[in-house]
């Protein structure tokens, strides 16, 4: 039981650490890519912002759990200075906040299954009109469902309700409310910053952007009727004031982004999509080899004895 408890408390410290290291660096390399006049891919923007997470809970579950459960004597008796205790704090606070968020996203997804959903079917593909919904919108994480307002199916015309379900269906293919919910529920310190919240914004603007490619797929009559819907379900969001009622759901028609988004599709700049693998191959690129490193050079001994230092010295 002792083991267990000192694991715990060690294992949150290493995560803080690890964590506050991660997210300073990345809080230098997102300032590099947010200057003005540079363009970054969504999925890029991705890796940015979930990397001080990703890191410290790759570094806890791979590395130091195994090495402490491995090396530590099972009745070992250790204290703890202060800043192991600040550390474990910090990492206790971090946890606590991702499963309070995960939390609300799980309310969320409960008080939407039991709205009255009726089925609609259109060209683009299924989704539900919801009678006092707010617009347009891709709702849920994992089993995601497109919900139209009634007063938004009531404005837009057919070519518009396929086009604003083609770009939230390109959402879906995307995984976009999947990564939405892991950068909101992501356990770190870099996402309290202002630069976090920039790279958040980015992506929010770059998976808009590209949603919109793919729902109109090169064809300018089909951009034009989805600009005619942006506009159309713009309006009416200023009359309600109303917006979905979850943070990591898609908002077809976000105030912020909407001015750039009309000028890229009536201008003719939304494009065919691309296909776009590198960030993903890069993230596979470095995990494998993280994962190599793990395997060929076992440093679970060298952690350990560098945790019983760092015990042992610490104030």
């Amino acid at each position: 039981m002792r083991l267990l408890f000192s694991t715990g408390l060690l294992g949150l410290a290493w995560f803080a650490a690890i964590n506050l290291a991660a997210s300073a660096l990345t809080w230098l390399a997102a300032r590099s890519v947010l200057e003005p006049g540079r363009t970054a891919r969504s999925g890029v923007l991705l890796m940015l912002r979930l990397l001080p997470a990703c890191a410290a809970t790759l570094f806890v579950a791979a590395l130091f759990l195994p090495a402490h459960l491995r090396f530590e004597p099972a009745e070992s008796d250790e204290t703890f200075g202060a800043i192991l205790l600040i550390l474990t704090a910090l990492g206790v606070w971090s946890v606590a906040r991702s499963i309070r968020r995960v939390l609300e996203v799980a309310a969320d997804a409960r008080r939407a299954r039991r709205w009255r959903l009726v089925p609609v079917d259109t060209a683009a593909g299924h989704a539900y009109e919801v009678g006092g919904f707010p617009g347009v919108s891709l709702a849920g994480v994992l089993r995601t469902r497109i919900l139209i307002g009634s007063s938004a199916r009531a404005s837009l015309t057919a070519d518009e309700l396929d086009l604003a379900i083609a770009h939230e269906c390109a959402h879906r293919l995307s995984l976009d409310n999947l990564k939405r919910c892991a950068m909101f529920c992501a356990p770190d310190f870099f996402g309290s910053t202002d630069v976090a919240k920039r790279v958040e914004s980015r992506w929010r603007a770059q998976a808009e952007q590209e949603a919109d490619v793919r729902a109109v797929a090169g064809d300018e009559r089909r951009a034009m009727s989805l600009a005619s819907a942006l506009l159309k379900v713009a309006r009416l969001g200023t009359r309600t004031g109303s917006q979905p009622s979850s943070p990591v759901w898609s908002a077809f028609s976000e105030p912020p982004l909407l001015e750039v988004r009309i000028r890229q599709l009536v201008s003719g700049c939304a494009g065919r999509p691309e296909e776009r693998r590198l960030p993903r191959h890069l993230g596979m690129t470095l995990a494998a080899g993280t994962a190599a490193f793990i395997w060929f050079a076992d440093p679970s001994y060298d952690l350990h004895l560098l945790t019983e230092a760092l015990v042992a010295t610490l104030p």
